[in-house]
């Protein structure tokens, strides 16, 4: 009979323990336990990465439905948008994926046109892109790195090779020389140019007067040049007002001095750069420079690789204590940088946050009477905390709740169980904690995100101390993990 009990305990401890889970389950996820109502629209996205099924959807910053899927189509991703009951969406507009929060989760924003009709079941909204994603943006960044780094290279094998220093310096001077003969051919030939008009002219009429017979093609030939030479002769077009417009010609003279001096410049900053003078000139000659420039790119790649190593987990409790019927809430983000060290930071609801006491002195027949009262008050409380880990063995030491204090923890069967001790609040303000606040507590993972927790609380004072039963959910998110390696690295 008595092993009958024990079973019926435990049987019934494990229903209210699902029960929990269930409620907890469809309250976090958003699930519906009835048929899910309202009209249904689609998107489709070229990239519809980190975007989850049950994701909200959002107009204005107001949940009005959800992703009811995400299929794959020739032209990107489709995604099937499930709009509640009673919203009405004006026709024309568009709409996106976003960020939200502190964890970057995915959700689809519309954005309603402004025209007079109304979307309808079965329609088909455009989309415009989100931005790229900080581990794109990282990603890129390296590979733009690499690159300068082999242009920098390259461009020092070359100017180091004394070969490729005199191929340079003589493609200047023929360039130089070049210009000089254009300058020179043009003020030589200007008048030589017009005579030949002339001379040709001459030629067609002597031509025409000793009665030749021309073909054809000839004399279409004669009469295309003819019109050529008339134009250049009146200053029309480019050549005409090269020979007759002396601005035009003024305006060619200087374009060439323009380009000659350019060209000196040229020359004189690669003869500054080849002799060492200035940074770029260091960077290319010094070869302490080129390490240094070369080991900074090294330290950046290297960062880039412990931001990707960084682990994050976010997670959140309720916990349920027997003796007051209180719940009390946590919310915690565990930074893990190596397997064998982490930071914790979280936030805690009490319902003993505060403790205010009262003290009333009252006077019946000459008799003093002194009643005191004690108010409690829900707050938040922080928790800041460094942790070791040694095998299965780990340590804890920094703000529990407000107050410092240490802890440890010991995990097995492959760290799905773990039993904890947390001491904290030695100098309690609270008139019924006169000693430590002493925790031990047994947690048990299911489905690698879902934490079952129990154990006893306030053990050292006995006006407080309680069991309790908790539920949580702990999981590893991606778009935190990048967004913390940037600011620390923005920090540094």
């Amino acid at each position: 009979m008595k092993k009958w009990t024990v079973e019926l305990k435990v049987g019934s401890a494990i229903l209210v323990a699902l029960a929990i889970l269930a409620y907890m389950t469809f309250s976090v996820g958003g699930i519906p336990f009835l048929n899910e109502k309202g009209y249904l629209v689609s998107v489709i996205f070229d990239s519809a990465g980190g975007l989850e099924k049950k994701a909200p959807v959002r107009v204005s910053g107001v949940k009005v439905g959800q992703v009811e899927g995400v299929t794959l189509v020739e032209t990107g991703a489709r995604v099937t948008l499930r709009i509640n009951t009673g919203i009405r969406l004006k026709a024309g507009g568009y709409a996106i994926v976003r960020s939200s929060g502190f964890l970057g989760d995915r959700f689809v924003e519309i954005v309603p046109g402004k025209g007079p009709a109304f979307l309808a079941g079965g329609a088909m909204l455009p989309a415009r892109e989100r931005a790229p994603d900080v581990e794109n943006i990282m990603n890129r960044f390296g590979d733009v790195a690499s690159d300068i780094q082999a242009i920098t290279t390259a461009l020092k094998e070359i100017l180091g090779d004394g070969k490729a220093k005199s191929s340079i310096n003589a493609i200047l001077d023929n360039t130089r020389s070049l210009t000089g003969q254009i300058d020179t051919f043009v003020k030589q030939n200007r008048n030589g140019l017009t005579h030949s008009v002339a001379n040709l002219e001459s030629f067609t009429r002597m031509l025409n007067r000793e009665g030749r017979v021309v073909v054809d093609e000839g004399h279409l030939l004669v009469q295309g040049l003819n019109r050529i030479l008339g134009r250049v002769e009146r200053g029309e077009g480019t050549l005409g007002k090269l020979v007759a417009d002396e601005e035009a010609y003024r305006k060619l003279n200087d374009t060439l001095g323009d380009l000659d001096h350019a060209i000196k410049g040229v020359e004189g900053l690669l003869q500054t750069v080849t002799a060492g003078k200035g940074t770029i000139g260091k960077l290319f000659t010094d070869e302490t420079a080129y390490e240094n420039f070369n080991t900074a790119l090294e330290g950046l790649s290297s960062a880039v690789g412990q931001i990707k190593r960084f682990q994050t987990f976010v997670g959140f409790e309720s916990e349920y204590q027997h003796r007051t019927g209180e719940q009390k809430g946590y919310f915690d983000i565990r930074i893990q940088p190596r397997t064998d060290k982490y930071y914790l930071l979280g936030l805690v609801n009490d319902p003993r946050g505060r403790i205010t006491e009262t003290t009333t002195v009252t006077t019946t027949n000459d008799v003093p009477t002194t009643v005191t009262e004690l108010e409690t008050r829900r707050t938040m409380k922080l928790s800041a905390q460094f942790g070791r880990r040694v095998d299965n063995l780990g340590l804890r030491i920094g703000l529990f709740e407000n107050s410092a204090g240490l802890g440890a923890d010991y995990t097995f069967f492959d760290d799905r169980v773990r039993v904890s001790l947390d001491a904290w609040d030695f100098n309690s303000d609270d008139p019924l904690a006169k000693r430590a606040h002493l925790k031990l507590s047994t947690a048990y993972t299911l489905l690698r995100h879902i934490q079952v927790e129990a154990g006893y609380d306030q053990i050292l004072n006995r006006p407080l101390d309680t069991l309790f039963v908790g539920l949580g959910i702990r999981f590893e998110d991606e778009d935190l993990k990048y967004l913390l390696g940037g600011l620390s690295g923005l920090a540094r």
